[in-house]
């Protein structure tokens, strides 16, 4: 056996079968093994089927199972082992996975990685509590937000970004550049942009690079535009030097002489520049004129045969020259202000992460790439990898470059061991996550990865039998996708031979077998409306197909309807509640918590809460509070504008209908000064949301949301209700159990399957037509003294240019991601598929759907295939109908349309599905495949009736018993103080800081009150130096710490001064005292003071401030 072997495995052709039989087969051979096996997958949902699948057939095998025997007979085909001993050797397996569960390893990639980076954590003796942040964007904006507030006069990002903005304004384009900056500033997360950003930053910091650069680029693109125009002025200057006209040639502006008014104009299309009348017009001169007029003595004529001729040749050879320098240069130029930018915007997400003490999952591939950096055995694995000796991967196709340089090398130490047995499992043709990274190429290509010596070291096969889909559907998918990868084969030939072997390669294995015995049965039906179709037309489409389904006895729940974008989504979900409102549908989107109306409820209470003008948020929480939860009977004009009098009543008549503790101004500010999550469940309370039926759910799933927003974040109301608005309210909760038609995107139904699908809106375009960068690395100079380059993609714009090469792999991996959507998108279908689209143009995925129907019209297979081509595209459709409806028998195990049923192998609907690629149904039932019951969340609160609740940092400041608490009352209003002016930059930042104190359950009793702190605090900032000291005046360090190396000791110290203020000339340190005056306090604000010095700052002071006394000692 081979130390490597690599499935390719086809869609429903049961790779999670295979790969749980040959971990099965591991453990079994050796039942300790599983301390050494690691598997990966790449979603959580994938890991928990996994584990359940390996836990289900060992329990199977060890009890003899008739529905594990599938299992079994693998194992028993490599293995000596008697029955007995094999059965014996599963029960142990099964034991010690349970009992030492955390090795048992089947955890997603990212997973895996941190592990291994908090292992590396641990041994540099870096902080081990890192947060994982998982929010790049929403840093990446708080990252531009706090760059543009921090920018000043002398910051010379300013000047970058108002070069940008006057860019803008010439272009005629809006000033207003923070939402693009934001846009582009998400490129800082992209592995082409990390794996190059410290080349950027160096060439970017040489002082004069950046206006030298952009004068050279602005140069060569004026040289080029300026050569062609003056060979068009030539054109134009000899015409009327000898009395002629554009009219006097043959075709006028559509002829010869257009190709020289293009060129004036700056147009260098080379389609529209180079017609058939241009080619003509090169070739003879006699094509100028019109037939009876290329006679000599015609002044035209004449003309052309002496200079123009020669003009348009000339002008021609000198064309794809000028126009590759003008091309080049405009493209390199078209986003040089915004890639200035990222290293900033980079440079300020770190600061915040170091802020936070966060480490973002996005860098950690990065980090550890640059740590393994090319090593055969990097230090960073040789702990985990004494311990691995199997590597299993799954869905190898979605896995990027830098994932798998990081695992190769592990993989490549697990595959020299004695006895090696490493997997990979994927399938090239379901690639569609290259968004996130994803690189179909390297499981195309997985014999190179391990040249020279592949064929000893790796063996490759291909999993080929369609366990999943009627027989009809797999004929139809064999021939469509053989006919499409052919067609797109075809059209790649000419520009880009490389690419078009490597599709032809990628869908190789396309065609699939069906079991043997399987009838030929299922449905497929095609349809392209007529392009003067609408919208409308292809939703009503889509009703009349569920119809037909649920007619002919199809449950709800066997039914998906999968489009392209979210977009689709809720115009589906909105015709239907129009036309079918009796039909149930079931998306994500559904279960959204801002479609919750008890969540919605709280929101608007707090939105209410922070600000009394919002009248909005206080009219939709009346609305709803009253209908809802009181069962009003009014009509809205009663209940929100006219009082009981039948008046208009206004702001008056709306706090009536609300609970008085959110309108009576003292309520109101005792709710305001609760901590946030408190206030919440006070709100929910309060409101009265217990009585809304099916509402817990949501509730319980805001209040985990909340839970982990307050971990990293202030109990601000507004700062949450922001981050409400920018992403929580987007957030789903769980619910795979809901009965209805499915609703969801071809990528949300990646390694799903279902009885029946819908696809209709298959006529989305190939590629945008704008809004898409790709990022190149020019190879040429002078542009390649820039190591990396956003282009804006499109045919038109980089061929020609040096960035040519770019576009055509571009255009390979969108051709790629288009196909395989498609791939997806059929073979979910285990009955019937229904396909509904618009005839469109070479760019849209329907042209090759009709291109791919005609040619298989009638061929060997589909001889009774039904199909009708219409001549005229804008009025008549393209339609094709092959085989019978296939129904589900009601006997059926419900598992259709779920994870576990996708890949199991099979479809469980089928009955000619064998026995060892079933999911297992058994008289005796296998304890880890137990339909779990569903529970009804509910969700109770209780009012605290404490004099004080203690918060989680109350521990800083609050002591133990009763003596203890008078002993160390005075300190510790000393260590709150102390906190507070830590978090108080500038005199107007008091309230704040004592607000956050206060909502954080600090300022727990009367002794020490919010007001108390606030009148002490403004006092003390009127005398007059230490007014100076809070004045803004300062650039400002606070509690920030300064390390030293000990040379006697060879160790780092730290120290943290209270207070440093500096403004380039002068230096100040202050630290704050809440005790009595001790010397060794001056000693060491000295300290303080000469390592300042030693830090480059001159005339440094240092100053002891007594706050409660308000004394001010200078330590010289």
């Amino acid at each position: 056996m081979k130390p490597l072997t690599v499935y390719k495995a086809s869609a429903g052709s049961g790779k999670t079968f295979t790969l749980a039989t040959e971990y099965i087969r591991l453990v079994i051979d050796n039942p300790t093994a599983y301390r050494t096996i690691l598997a990966v997958t790449f979603t959580n949902k994938a890991t928990e089927e996994m584990k359940l699948r390996i836990l289900s057939q060992l329990y199977g095998i060890w009890r003899a199972d008739k529905a594990s025997e599938g299992y079994y007979s693998k194992v028993k085909e490599t293995s000596e082992l008697p029955e007995r001993e094999i059965r014996k050797r599963a029960g142990m397996a099964l034991r010690n996975l349970i009992h030492n569960y955390n090795y048992f390893r089947v955890e997603t990639i990212d997973t895996f990685f941190q592990s291994v980076l908090r292992n590396l954590a641990r041994e540099l003796d870096l902080t081990a509590n890192l947060r994982i942040g998982l929010n790049d964007y929403q840093v990446e904006q708080q990252a531009v937000d706090r760059l543009i507030e921090d920018l000043d006069a002398k910051n010379p990002v300013l000047g970058w970004i108002m070069d940008y903005i006057n860019e803008n304004i010439n272009d005629d384009k809006s000033w207003n550049v923070i939402g693009q900056i934001k846009k582009f500033g998400e490129n800082i997360f992209k592995d082409f942009y990390k794996s190059r950003s410290r080349r950027l930053e160096e060439v970017f910091g040489q002082k004069d690079f950046f206006p030298e650069f952009n004068r050279q680029m602005r140069a060569i693109r004026k040289e080029a535009q300026e050569r062609l125009a003056g060979q068009a002025e030539r054109f134009f200057r000899l015409l009327a030097d000898n009395g002629l006209s554009v009219e006097d040639f043959a075709n006028g502006a559509s002829g010869v002489c257009g190709y020289f008014l293009k060129l004036q104009k700056g147009e260098y299309d080379e389609t529209k520049l180079l017609g058939k009348r241009v080619l003509d017009a090169m070739e003879s001169p006699e094509k100028w004129v019109k037939k009876k007029e290329a006679v000599p003595g015609n002044p035209a004529f004449d003309l052309v045969t002496e200079v123009l001729f020669d003009l348009l040749n000339e002008t021609e050879r000198l064309r794809p020259k000028a126009v590759r320098d003008y091309k080049s240069a405009d493209l390199t130029l078209r986003h040089i202000n915004q890639l200035r930018l990222l290293g900033s915007i980079e440079t300020k997400v770190r600061a915040l992460n170091e802020e936070a003490n966060r480490f973002l999952l996005s860098d950690t591939q990065m980090l550890l790439h640059s740590l393994i950096d090319g090593s055969d055995s990097p230090f960073i694995f040789e702990k985990i990898g004494t311990q691995l000796e199997h590597v299993m991967i799954d869905e190898f196709q979605d896995t990027g470059t830098v994932q798998w340089a990081n695992f190769k090398v592990l993989l490549e130490e697990c595959m020299s061991r004695d006895g090696a047995a490493n997997l990979i499992v994927g399938d090239v043709k379901q690639s569609i996550y290259r968004w996130r990274s994803g690189d179909w190429r390297l499981l195309n290509d997985i014999e190179r990865e391990f040249a020279p010596h592949a064929e000893q070291r790796l063996a490759v096969t291909s999993l080929c039998t369609n366990y999943r889909s009627e027989r009809n559907i797999i004929a139809f998918n064999n021939a469509f996708f053989r006919t499409a990868a052919a067609l797109e084969e075809a059209d790649r030939q000419e520009d880009n031979a490389e690419g078009a072997a490597q599709l032809a390669h990628a869908y190789a294995d396309v065609v699939q077998q069906w079991p043997q015995g399987r009838a030929p049965r299922g449905r497929v039906e095609v349809e392209l409306l007529p392009k003067s179709s609408t919208d409308d037309d292809m939703l009503d489409k889509t009703v009349e197909t569920v119809d037909y389904l649920l007619r002919a006895g199809v449950a709800t729940n066997k039914i998906a309807i999968l489009v392209r974008s979210n977009r689709t989504i809720q115009d589906i979900a909105d015709h239907f509640m129009t036309v079918r409102p009796d039909i149930p549908l079931v998306s994500d989107e559904a279960f959204r918590l801002d479609a919750s109306a008890a969540v919605g409820m709280i929101i608007n209470a707090l939105r209410y809460l922070v600000n009394e003008e919002d009248y909005l948020s206080k009219v939709a929480l009346v609305e709803a509070y009253q209908k809802q939860v009181v069962g009003t009977t009014l009509t809205d004009s009663e209940l929100l504008v006219r009082d009981r009098a039948g008046k208009t009543g206004g702001d008056t008549r709306l706090n009536e209908e609300l609970p008085a503790d959110l309108t009576e101004p003292d309520k109101r500010a005792r709710l305001l000064a609760m901590p946030l999550f408190d206030l919440a469940e006070r709100l929910f309370s309060l409101l009265g949301l217990k009585r809304l039926k099916g509402e817990s759910a949501y509730v319980c799933a805001f209040f985990d949301r909340l839970t982990a927003y307050l971990q990293d974040n202030t109990t601000d109301i507004t700062a949450f209700l922001e981050e409400w608005d920018a992403n929580l309210h987007e957030k789903t909760i769980q619910s795979d159990a809901a009965n209805g038609i499915r609703l969801l995107t071809i990528h949300k139904s990646k390694g799903l399957e279902f009885d029946n699908v819908v696809m209709p809106f298959c006529d989305w375009t190939l590629e945008r037509t704008s809004g898409n960068t790709v990022w190149c690395v020019p190879s040429e100079e002078p542009y390649s003294r820039l190591p990396l380059v956003p282009v804006d993609f499109s045919a038109k714009g980089m061929k020609g240019s040096i960035y040519e090469a770019d576009y055509h792999h571009e255009h390979l991996q969108n051709i790629v991601d288009n196909l395989n959507l498609l791939y997806v998108a059929f073979t979910r279908a285990g009955r019937n598929l229904f396909v509904f689209g618009k005839r469109g143009t070479a760019n849209s995925r329907s042209y090759l759907i009709e291109q791919c129907l005609a040619q298989m019209a009638g061929s060997e297979g589909f001889e009774t295939a039904d199909y009708h081509e219409g001549a005229d595209e804008k009025t008549e459709s393209v339609s094709f109908a092959f085989g019978e409806l296939s129904v589900e028998k009601p006997t059926v195990s419900p598992t259709a349309g779920t994870a576990a049923g996708a890949e199991n192998g099979g479809d469980t609907a089928l009955s000619e599905v064998p026995e060892s690629e079933k999911e297992p149904v058994s008289s005796q039932p296998n304890v880890f495949i137990r339909r779990p019951m569903p529970l009804r969340p509910d969700i109770e609160t209780f009012e605290s009736h404490a004099e004080f609740k203690q918060s989680n940092k109350s521990r800083d400041f609050v002591g133990g018993d009763e003596e203890e608490e008078k002993r160390r009352s005075y300190i510790n209003t000393g260590n709150i103080l102390h906190r507070l002016f830590s978090n108080i930059r500038t005199a107007t930042d008091i309230d704040d800081a004592v607000r956050e104190l206060e909502q954080e359950g600090v300022l727990y009793d009367e002794e020490l009150t919010a007001e108390s702190l606030r009148r002490m605090i403004h006092k003390r900032l009127e005398t007059e130096q230490v007014a100076d000291w809070f004045s803004g005046h300062w650039q400002l360090f606070n509690e920030c710490t300064i390390l030293q190396l000990n040379r006697e000791t060879g160790k780092v110290e730290e120290h943290r001064p209270d207070r440093v203020m500096t403004d380039g000339r002068q230096t100040i340190v202050v630290d704050f005292k809440f005790g009595t005056h001790r010397d060794e306090y001056h000693r060491q604000v000295r300290q303080y003071m000469e390592l300042l010095r030693q830090m480059g700052h001159r005339q440094v002071e240092g100053y002891l401030w007594y706050v409660y006394k308000n004394d001010i000692e200078r330590v010289e």
